[in-house]
C-alpha cells in the first residue's frame, strides 16, 4: 500500500471517530414520540383523617320561620314625597327600604297568578293574606328595595306593563 492511501484511511478513521463523538453532542436523536414512563412525582404523604364536630343550633335561636318576621307588611306605611327618608338608617340601625303594593285580590289563585307574572318579568314578588273589614284579601307586593329611586322606577314600569296603580310603602322590617 502506498503511503498516501494509508494517510487517507487513517484520516477517514480519525474523522469517523470525531463524528461519532461530536455528532451526538450537536443533535438530539431521541424519539420525540417516546413517552417517559419514569415518574418524577414524590410519594403521597401520610395523612390522618380529621373529624369535624357537627354544628348545633344555638339555644337562643327560635325555630319559627323567618319569613313571617321579614315580611311583616302591616307595619309599613305609605311613602310620600316629603317624608325625607330617601336614604340612611332608621331608628333600629337598618337601612331605609321601600316596597310596592301592586294589587289586592279576593282569590288566592288570582294573586298567585299575578305573582307568577311579576316573577317572569324578574321582579321579586310575593303575596300576603290580610283581613280587611272582615273579608280576606290577598295583596301582591314587589320588593323590598333599598333605593327609593329604584322603587319609583319599578312602580312606573309595573304600572305601564300591567295597567295597575302601585303604592310605594315605607318598608318596616
Amino acid at each position: 500500500m502506498s503511503s498516501g492511501l494509508k494517510q487517507r484511511i487513517a484520516g477517514a478513521f480519525v474523522l469517523g471517530a470525531l463524528g461519532l463523538i461530536i455528532l451526538p453532542l450537536l443533535f438530539d436523536f431521541a424519539d420525540p414520540n417516546r413517552i417517559d414512563r419514569n415518574s418524577k412525582l414524590p410519594p403521597a404523604p401520610e395523612m390522618e383523617p380529621v373529624s369535624v364536630a357537627k354544628a348545633e343550633r344555638p339555644a337562643a335561636v327560635s325555630d319559627t320561620p323567618l319569613s313571617a318576621e321579614i315580611f311583616d307588611i302591616e307595619r309599613s306605611t305609605e311613602s310620600t314625597e316629603t317624608d325625607g327618608k330617601s336614604h340612611g338608617l332608621n331608628q333600629q340601625g337598618l337601612p331605609n327600604g321601600w316596597i310596592l303594593q301592586v294589587g289586592s285580590f279576593e282569590e288566592k289563585a288570582s294573586a298567585s297568578g299575578f305573582v307568577n307574572q311579576l316573577r317572569q318579568q324578574k321582579y321579586n314578588a310575593f303575596s300576603k293574606r290580610v283581613e280587611v273589614k272582615g273579608s280576606t284579601r290577598y295583596r301582591v307586593y314587589v320588593g323590598p328595595k333599598i333605593s327609593k329611586g329604584r322603587a319609583q322606577t319599578d312602580k312606573q314600569n309595573i304600572d305601564k306593563a300591567f295597567n295597575t296603580d302601585a303604592i310605594i310603602l315605607n318598608f318596616e322590617p
